[in-house]
């Protein structure tokens, strides 16, 4: 999880899926810290078993914000994104209420009781989660569809998602089948059918192994791309010159230059090119390597915004314009423009 929180710095997916990470642990330490300590720590303190309950109305929610910033590098959370926490925060302030009107001993006697209205509480909360895992379930397998077929078209659309649709895939499906496992344990368990300890158990096994997967793929950054289409091993002047007008394309209509975490593998699976045509392009044509052209890009970008809002703060100009350190920013700057930023903002 430490490791996603510093990646996170650079990849926005990366610590969504961090917080994810922290809110699993937190709730399901809960669970294993009732169980361990047995009967004396719920007589004693009765709300452990209760209070953490609200913190599972966020599981869904995060996953479906990393399957965003996933399936589009321009995705940022806003205010309207604030209603996916609602029923986290409706149910924390219930639970809290009864925590402090009803008090412990009114949770020791009620919160077991089959039919209390404290037990129909709980239930409502896994109810809740349970029509979250089918409404963010249907609604990422949507957008996956609707991102491929606008792709379908557009050669350059295919490239907005930070990682490959096959990948896409994985995550959306994966998670879906994890979660129709969970809601079939559910529904088993209000049936009092025996068989939902083992559908449960069968279910947090899958769901282990399927975020190690994920976590392990975030953390090597293995971006299960396709593989270029193969090509000449050698490009004419002509197709250089063809082959820089498409990466041009990509990288300045597209805006994707603007991206800290481009690299040449990116852009050449982008065009479904190799990646040593592409770089060869952008030798021949520019002059440059692909690093040093991202960065005159990006400078020349800083350069505009200095000047449109002499307002705006040096740092905020520099993630605007896809660096990601403040000593990477001001060393490009300077051997591009000459100057520092603030130099270049004052002299002009």
């Amino acid at each position: 999880m430490l490791i996603l929180l510093q990646k996170g710095r650079k990849h926005p997916r990366s610590l969504v899926l961090a917080l994810y990470a922290m809110v699993e642990v937190v709730s399901n330490g809960f669970i294993y810290l009732s169980y361990a300590a047995g009967l004396d720590l719920f007589v004693r303190f009765p709300f452990f078993h209760f209070i953490y309950k609200p913190i599972y109305c966020l599981w869904a929610p995060l996953f479906y914000l990393y399957f965003r910033f996933s399936l589009s590098s321009d995705f940022k959370v806003t205010r309207k994104h604030l209603a996916h926490f609602l029923p986290f925060v409706a149910f924390s302030i219930v639970f809290v209420l009864v925590l402090i009107i009803k008090g412990n001993h009114y949770i020791f006697e009620n919160l077991y009781r089959q039919y209390s209205n404290l037990y129909r509480l709980t239930l409502s909360v896994d109810t809740t989660v349970k029509i979250q895992y089918l409404y963010y379930n249907l609604l990422m397998i949507y957008l996956l569809f609707s991102a491929k077929k606008r792709s379908a078209g557009n050669e350059l659309a295919a490239s907005k998602p930070p990682i490959s649709f096959a990948w896409l895939k994985f995550i959306a499906y994966g998670y879906a089948l994890g979660c129709l496992g969970a809601i079939m344990g559910w529904i088993l368990f209000l049936m009092s059918n025996p068989l939902s300890y083992m559908v449960n158990l069968m279910g947090t096994s899958y769901f282990f192994f399927f975020f190690f997967i994920i976590f392990y793929n975030t953390i090597v950054q293995k971006k299960f791309f396709d593989k270029a289409n193969p090509r000449g091993q050698q490009l004419t002047d002509s197709e250089l010159s063809a082959l820089m007008s498409r990466v041009d394309k990509f990288l300045i209509d597209e805006a994707m230059y603007l991206e800290p975490e481009l690299t040449l593998q990116q852009i050449a699976n982008a065009l479904k090119e190799k990646e040593r045509n592409v770089s060869q392009a952008i030798n021949t044509i520019k002059k440059r390597n692909v690093n040093d052209y991202l960065n005159h890009l990006r400078v020349e970008h800083a350069c505009r915004l200095l000047l449109e809002d002499r307002d705006m703060p040096i740092f905020e100009v520099m993630y605007s314009s896809g660096f990601n350190t403040k000593g990477a920013f001001n060393l490009a700057f300077k051997r591009i423009a000459g100057v520092t930023p603030t130099g270049y903002r004052e002299k002009k």
